[in-house]
């Protein structure tokens, strides 16, 4: 019983991971392409980038694709 416990322990915690993962994957796609949009590399020039366009992440994320 304890093994099978311990199985689905791990198994768990491997899906958060796997869930961090992905979240991590989805936000770094996401200012690499702020980053093509403005041409700035740090978060407050893109910030800046994007305040100076009108336009919030989100709206330039949509734009773009």
């Amino acid at each position: 019983m304890i093994d099978f416990l311990q199985t689905v322990f791990v198994i768990v915690i491997l899906c958060f991971m796997i869930y961090g993962c992905w979240v991590s994957t989805v936000i770094l796609s996401n200012r690499s392409k702020l980053r093509k949009l403005t041409g700035a590399y740090y978060d407050y020039e893109i910030e800046e980038a994007l305040n100076e366009m009108g336009l919030t992440k989100e709206e330039a994320l949509e734009k773009k694709q």
